[in-house]
C-alpha cells in the first residue's frame, strides 16, 4: 500500500497509519483527506488487523487544515466536512478494533478532532490539544463541539474553544483525554508496547465493548443494559469465551489466533 501523504505499515497485527506532511506539521490538504479515507477503510475491513495506531511524522500530530492550499476538491466548507473528512471519522469510530492516537507536538483544529475521535490516546509531555478555530473567526468542527464538552464539561470546553487555549498533556491526563503521557523519546516504543498488549486480548471483547460504549454516549442506561444482554448472550460459550475460560483455569495466556 503506497500513498503520497500517508505512511502505513502492518506488523504483529498492528496497523500504523502515519500522517506524512511533516514540512507543514501534517496539515490536511485535499490529498491527505482523500488518502486517509482510503487507508482507514482498508484497515477497518482487514480482519487480520487487531489494533490501529494513528500518528503524525516529524514534530506534530497535525496542525489542522492546510490554510495555504489554494484549491479544494469541494465547493464549500460543508461539503468538505461531510464528503471529505467525515468518512474517515466514521471509519475510526465504527471499525471493530481499537484505534490509538499517538500524539507529539500539536494536535490542532481538525487534527485535534482526529486525535479525540480515536478510542485511546498516548501523548508526549510537550503535546497538546488545541481548538484553534476562533483565531480565524470560525467554530470548532470535526465533532469537537461534541467531543470537548464530553471530557471538559460545557464551561471549560467553551472557554478553551473561544479563547483557543492549549490543553496540555498534563491537563489532558487530568480530564481523561489522554490515557498515558510519556516522553518524546519513548513515544513510539510505549505506543507499540501498548498496541501489542491489546492484540493479545479477545478481539470480540474489544470490538463489542467499543460498540457498547460508543453507543452508550447517545443511549439511555436501560437501552445500554439491554444491548449488553443481547451481545453477552451471543458471546457466552463462543470459541473465544471457551478459550479464555480454559486459559484462566490452566493458568496460561489465552490464544485468540
Amino acid at each position: 500500500m503506497k500513498f503520497k501523504t500517508i505512511n502505513i505499515s502492518v506488523e504483529n497485527k498492528i496497523a500504523s497509519i502515519e500522517l506524512n506532511r511533516p514540512d507543514v506539521l501534517n496539515a490536511f490538504n485535499a490529498e491527505l483527506i482523500l488518502e486517509l479515507q482510503q487507508v482507514t477503510q482498508i484497515v477497518k475491513d482487514d480482519d487480520d488487523i487487531r489494533v490501529v495506531i494513528l500518528s503524525g511524522s516529524g514534530r506534530a500530530f497535525s496542525s489542522g487544515a492546510d490554510l495555504a492550499e489554494g484549491e479544494s476538491n469541494w465547493d464549500n466548507a460543508k461539503d468538505g466536512l461531510l464528503d471529505g473528512y467525515k468518512p474517515s471519522f466514521d471509519n475510526i469510530i465504527s471499525m471493530p478494533k481499537p484505534v490509538i492516537a499517538s500524539i507529539q507536538g500539536p494536535a490542532a483544529g481538525i487534527g485535534a478532532a482526529f486525535a479525540m475521535s480515536c478510542d485511546l490516546r498516548i501523548m508526549t509531555d510537550d503535546a497538546y490539544i488545541l481548538s484553534v478555530f476562533s483565531n480565524i473567526a470560525l467554530v470548532p468542527d470535526g465533532g469537537l463541539s461534541w467531543l470537548l464538552p464530553k471530557y471538559l464539561g460545557y464551561g471549560k470546553a467553551y472557554e478553551y474553544a473561544i479563547e483557543a487555549k492549549k490543553i496540555d498533556a498534563r491537563e489532558c491526563l487530568q480530564y481523561g483525554i489522554a490515557n498515558k503521557v510519556t516522553s518524546i523519546d519513548n513515544l513510539h516504543k510505549d505506543t507499540m508496547e501498548w498496541a501489542l498488549k491489546l492484540t493479545k486480548r479477545s478481539p470480540q471483547a474489544l470490538a463489542n465493548t467499543k460498540k457498547l460504549m460508543r453507543e452508550s454516549l447517545s443511549n439511555s442506561y436501560i437501552d445500554t443494559y439491554k444491548n449488553e444482554a443481547e451481545i453477552q448472550n451471543d458471546l457466552v460459550r463462543s470459541p473465544q469465551n471457551i478459550e479464555a475460560v480454559s486459559a484462566f483455569f490452566e493458568k496460561r495466556e489465552p490464544n485468540f489466533d
